[in-house]
């Protein structure tokens, strides 16, 4: 059959579109789209891996260390040296009886399930499984002598928090946990992440400057990248090679900063020593500035108790009632002050006018209607002016004067201090206490305001509430001239160097020949009244004043008992607030206590020499 020619040059043009077609294809795939395709399959064969940052060190206002980071030795197990053939299943398997068998092996309980292997497995196979954490010596000392048994298992160091002074200041230092990082927790997005970017739990604070200064103890996470199989394991020629064979991009954690603290250890483990078996708080400021040079509540806990983890049974004694051992009652609780109050009445009744000499008649118990309140001198104090009844604590004197002056005076006093609202100090968790007025009763009880409810409050009982931290305050501004401060814990919290200054704050709206009438009477009880014991041994003068607060009825009724102080008298560098639970009475319960704490910043007289 002959061939047309015509046929010939056809199938020749056809084939040579085809080789044209063909070639095109090829050019655009290995040359045009070659990045792209390079693209994806990084991302099928790489995978991105966060590197922890280094949490930084908190230290007290010295530099000693309240907190750092040790090493804590795990086992994990390279899940590619174990893989199996066939479905998932078989892989579980297989690391689940080899976890079982270096378990019996050691003589250690395993820490992980089936169901954690398996989701570990489908979620994260690039990457070691962690099987136990934060061995002991003796623990890794026998894993360490059979390592070589033990196929697919090594050791890891990661770094976990530790507290080096145990309880010493764990409601001010607070504790940490672990979590995933993330916008909240102060880690930053690094870039768009790929759908298996594999992130190891980082260290996050839970409470207490932990928490508060997060952001800055953190740092920030790094990043390394590895290869991966086609089943999302590392290939086993890079097991135990680090990631010397993935791509060149890594980059490297940035560490926290270390923190440090206007806390003086020193101050610090007197006053919770004095705390020790009560149920109690108490604050010392620098009156000069509003650092805080020791905060403690009582009961305690041991932040270390809560690392690596926090299990349900230390959980539960921080939280459940009545010790609620992680409660910073320095901050948290609100209390009555009691006869602690009674300065600020006292300059309430100054500003409207109240003269310093004016005397009142204490006979042991003020009359209102039907209601009485008796003094603590049973047979009253007889004439008594205002310089002696805040010496000798004179209920009557005070119950009196707050009727006198009004319930507005005694409010807008209380509020000039700053109670009733947050002092605003660089710790979570903190209560505002209460100031009550008409309006506030009325909400909260659906009662009008009473004249008793004046009474009360001028003596600092009934509705109104404040924490330690707001009393020592009080101290603070009535020791340091009337002039405001807000108490801080990170020593630029303030805004300058970290060195104790003078800052330009407002004062408060009181006279100061007032303000010295009240100082001079708090000298008063430290000197001859009910506070003889805050100062004794002293070798400085001292303000200050104690307070009983009688709360609850019946079997239920019991006393919280108050100090509060400040010294030097002159140019005061300390002001206190101790608080104790069911006491019997500021002068004798708590008094002898601050007197510790104060001779700790002070010392003691020296003997005298016949």
């Amino acid at each position: 059959m002959r061939v047309s020619p015509w046929f010939v040059i056809g199938l020749g043009c056809l084939y040579l579109f085809g080789f044209l077609v063909l070639g095109v294809s090829l050019y655009r795939l290995q040359t045009v789209k070659a990045g792209e395709f390079a693209e994806v399959e990084t991302s099928q064969t790489t995978r991105r891996v966060s590197v922890p940052a280094l949490r930084g060190r908190i230290l007290d206002r010295s530099g000693r260390v309240l907190a750092d980071c040790r090493p804590s030795r795990c086992i994990q197990c390279n899940l590619e040296e174990l893989q199996q053939r066939g479905n998932w299943s078989n892989t579980v398997n297989a690391v689940d009886e080899a976890i079982d068998r270096v378990s019996v092996a050691i003589g250690i309980p395993r820490t992980i399930s089936r169901d954690q292997i398996r989701r570990h497995l489908s979620q994260a196979s690039a990457i070691p499984l962690m099987v136990w954490r934060d061995l002991d010596e003796r623990t890794f000392a026998r894993f360490a002598e059979r390592a070589d048994e033990f196929q697919g298992f090594d050791v890891s160091v990661r770094a976990e928090r530790r507290y080096p002074y145990g309880t010493l200041a764990a409601h001010v230092l607070g504790y940490t946990g672990r979590v995933r990082p993330n916008a909240d927790t102060g880690f930053p997005e690094t870039g768009v992440r790929s759908p298996c970017f594999f992130e190891e739990m980082e260290i996050c604070g839970r409470k207490g400057v932990e928490a508060f200064y997060n952001r800055y103890l953190a740092g920030f996470p790094g990043e390394r990248f590895m290869r991966v199989d086609a089943r999302g394991f590392r290939p086993r020629k890079s097991a135990g090679k680090g990631l010397a064979d993935a791509p060149a991009d890594d980059m490297a954690p940035v560490n926290g900063m270390d923190l440090e603290l206007t806390l003086d250890i020193d101050i610090q483990a007197e006053l919770e020593r004095q705390l020790d078996g009560t149920t109690g708080a108490g604050v010392v400021l620098d009156p000069r500035d509003g650092a805080v040079l020791a905060m403690a509540s009582a009961p305690t806990f041991n932040p270390n108790d809560c690392i690596p983890r926090l299990s349900s049974e230390t959980y539960a004694s921080l939280t459940n009632a009545p010790a609620k051992r992680g409660q910073n009652r320095a901050i948290s609780e609100a209390y009555a002050p009691g006869s602690t109050f009674k300065p600020v009445t006292a300059l309430a009744a100054l500003e409207t006018g109240w003269l310093p000499d004016d005397e009142y008649n204490c006979s042991g118990a003020y009359q209102l209607g039907e209601w009485k309140l008796r003094c603590w001198d049973y047979y009253g104090h007889g004439p008594i002016n205002l310089r002696q009844a805040i010496e000798q604590s004179c209920n009557t004197f005070f119950c009196n004067l707050g009727s006198a002056i009004g319930t507005n005076a005694i409010i807008e006093a209380a509020r000039a201090f700053g109670l009733g609202s947050k002092t605003g100090i660089d710790l979570y968790g903190e209560t505002a206490g209460v100031v009550p007025d008409e309006t506030w009763k009325l909400a909260c009880y659906g009662e009008p305001w009473y004249p008793g409810d004046t009474c009360q409050m001028s003596i600092g009982q009934g509705m109104l509430l404040t924490t330690p931290l707001q009393m020592a305050l009080v101290a603070a501004v009535i020791g340091n001239g009337g002039m405001r401060i807000k108490p801080y814990l990170h020593k630029m919290a303030n805004g300058g160097n970290g060195q104790t200054s003078r800052p330009q704050n407002p004062s408060i709206p009181f006279a100061p020949e007032n303000l010295a009438v009240v100082r001079e009477g708090m000298r008063d009880v430290v000197m001859r009244g009910t506070g003889r014991k805050i100062a004794a041994g002293l070798p400085v003068t001292c303000g200050g004043k104690t307070g009983t607060a009688e709360i609850g009825r019946g079997e239920m009724r019991r006393k919280n008992t108050w100090v509060i102080a400040f010294a030097p008298y002159e140019h005061p560098t300390a002001a206190i607030a101790m608080i104790v639970e069911r006491g019997e009475s500021g002068g004798k319960t708590v008094a002898p206590r601050v007197n510790a704490v104060l001779s700790a910043i002070f010392g003691r007289k020296e003997p005298q020499t016949p």
